[in-house]
């Protein structure tokens, strides 16, 4: 599987980004609110949700990734809490209006490869976030990837890691190809991937989080909270329950 192969060096390919905390303090209420991390990956974010204050429950669908998540935590820490789950379903394991915050990042949300499933998870976020709670996403801008026929991501490259990113496109199809090759430089070992990905266009999650009762939505270019623009390569938002 995909981000079975690759956890391992998932920390060396997208290290902790401190700009999504930054960009966080302006979705979360208070000090203490409770968070829900959609797509964790190996939990860095987590982590330092947990070391700013707020009890963190995070999640991930690969094994491997929850699995690191938890050999990284210590064994006296109550949060975060670490848990292997597909997120159109969680609403069914976590209480109605529970959190004051859910937030999916890493391009998570677009490995569910239509909108019943989109809409499934968006439903599911809006039952378990408190009356005012918040919703934040972030995917890339694919308006602009497929408007440009943007063929490949930049690569990432330092001292541990190589990971080259490519895209394929298939006539009349949202569904896109997403290829990668990542080289482990201490070995020489070369990992080659393929999934597919749900290239969602802003206009059409803005009306999926609207058809759940999301308001007050706000789109970005970046963590930094600049405006999208055309030619932004991701695209952040953030969504509030209403009353």
């Amino acid at each position: 599987m995909f981000y079975t192969s690759i956890a391992p060096h998932y920390q060396h390919i997208f290290p902790f980004n401190p700009a999504q905390i930054e960009f966080l303090k302006h979705v979360l209420p208070y000090n203490g609110a409770r968070v829900l991390d959609v797509g964790c990956a190996t939990g860095d974010l987590a982590f330092a949700l947990t070391h700013f204050g707020f009890p963190t429950w995070a999640f991930d669908f690969d094994v491997q990734m929850v699995q690191i998540a938890k050999q990284t935590k210590t064994e006296e820490a109550m949060f975060p809490v670490f848990e292997q789950m597909d997120m159109r379903q969680i609403d069914e394991r976590f209480p109605e209006s529970y959190f004051d915050t859910v937030i999916c990042f890493g391009n998570t949300l677009v490995h569910l490869l239509n909108d019943d499933d989109i809409r499934k998870f968006i439903r599911s976020a809006f039952k378990v976030l408190l009356p005012e709670g918040k919703l934040a996403i972030q995917i890339l801008n694919y308006q602009y990837i497929f408007e440009n026929q943007i063929k490949s991501l930049p690569l990432i490259d330092n001292e541990y890691v190589r990971f080259e990113r490519n895209y394929e496109f298939e006539s009349d199809s949202e569904l896109i190809d997403f290829n990668t090759k990542l080289t482990i430089k201490s070995t020489g070992q070369e990992i080659i991937n393929s999934a597919k990905l749900y290239a969602i266009r802003q206009s059409k999650l803005q009306n999926i989080l609207e058809e759940a009762g999301f308001s007050a939505i706000q789109f970005f270019g970046n963590f930094n909270r600049e405006p999208l623009t055309a030619c932004s390569l991701p695209l952040v938002l953030t969504c509030q329950k209403e009353k």
